[in-house]
């Protein structure tokens, strides 16, 4: 046990030294999975399988980089209370393992287990992002609730931070120091601002902040939002997979959804908004969702590719797999619940 823990915590240490070389693994473990796709049997299980243990370990990873960076950026996520911490890794950890295990219970249960886990899935979904909205200092949900680092631009940061040092003399490379006992930072003398921009106003972190107060309007906006998968499900199982009832009833929702945020968009946070724009892109998946996709998309789709794969020699490699690929990932990703 000793052994193991120590093989952990050398594997965190060489993480946290060699980012860069990490994010070069975890892309070639995430092509593997495209590349076992349709070439062996049960394949979609396996490549599915690959990609999502990909994804957790990305995740994992960033965890381990964003601590052992000082997590400037996300200290907001480590400093709340344990359990909505505890809460988002949850969530996270089952929204990148939510179509593996969609899969595996087809193949187990058939289309009733199937159907099934879905909603149990979404029902936990639902209660917990319900429960963050509530009692942490969140006010909108992203997807996932802990977003991945941006390793590009940590880089950049590191490399410019430091140049920055190696310019600056010794006693100058801190403003700060942290006490040993409690890990609290506090800013040295020298590192006050000069006096006349003095305020002599107790400096409070983002991470400390009580939670705002949402405003009601876009409250309401982000409850029907989460609400959103459930209400999907019931209509499917009223009117069918693939009826125009569900399909618009789910799109109306969204619809209506982002245009209170936009009618209220002067009382929206920075990530609201960016957390707005993400999901307005995401209406263009309605353009591939059943019966739509069906009707009118699939056919377009297809006399593309094709006349792509007979006409474009170099690209005839990548879209005769596509073309025949299309339908399956249509079936699985395409799901209305995992935006």
């Amino acid at each position: 046990m000793d052994q193991l823990k120590g093989l952990v915590k050398s594997y965190e240490a060489w993480v946290a030294k060699n980012p860069d070389v990490v994010g070069d693994f975890e892309t070639t473990a995430k092509w593997v999975s495209y590349f076992v796709a349709g070439r062996i049997s049960n394949s979609n299980v396996l490549s599915e399988l690959v990609y999502t243990l990909s994804n957790i370990l990305v995740f994992y990873n960033d965890r381990i980089i964003d601590k052992a960076r000082g997590a400037n950026e996300n200290s907001v996520i480590r400093l709340q209370s344990g359990l909505c911490y505890r809460l988002k890794v949850t969530l996270t950890t089952l929204e990148y393992c939510e179509v593996f295990i969609e899969i595996s219970a087809r193949r187990l249960f058939g289309q009733t287990g199937k159907w099934l886990v879905i909603a149990l899935i979404q029902i936990c979904k639902a209660a917990g992002r319900l429960f963050l909205l509530k009692h942490s200092t969140l006010d909108i949900i992203t997807s996932p609730p802990i977003t991945a680092l941006n390793r590009r631009a940590l880089s950049k940061q590191r490399k410019a931070q430091g140049s920055a040092a190696e310019s600056l003399p010794q006693s100058e490379h801190s403003i700060t120091f942290q006490l040993k006992r409690s890990g609290r930072l506090i800013r040295k003398v020298e590192g006050a601002p000069p006096i006349q921009y003095r305020d002599f106003k107790l400096h409070v972190d983002n991470a400390d902040a009580a939670k705002t107060q949402i405003p009601r309007e876009l409250l309401s906006a982000e409850y029907l939002y989460i609400a959103k998968p459930l209400i999907h499900l019931a209509a499917m199982g009223l009117f069918g997979q693939r009826s125009w009832k569900q399909y618009m009833i789910a799109f109306s929702i969204d619809l209506y959804s982002v245009h209170v945020y936009r009618q209220h968009r002067h009382l929206m946070s920075k990530q609201q908004k960016l957390e707005l724009s993400r999901r307005c892109i995401n209406l263009m998946y309605f353009l591939v969702r059943s019966p739509f996709y069906d009707n009118y998309s699939k056919s377009r789709i297809e006399r593309i590719l094709g006349f792509v794969a007979d006409h474009v020699p170099i690209a005839k490699v990548v879209a005769g797999p596509l073309k025949d690929y299309i339908p399956q990932w249509q079936s699985t990703y395409f799901y209305l619940w995992s935006t």
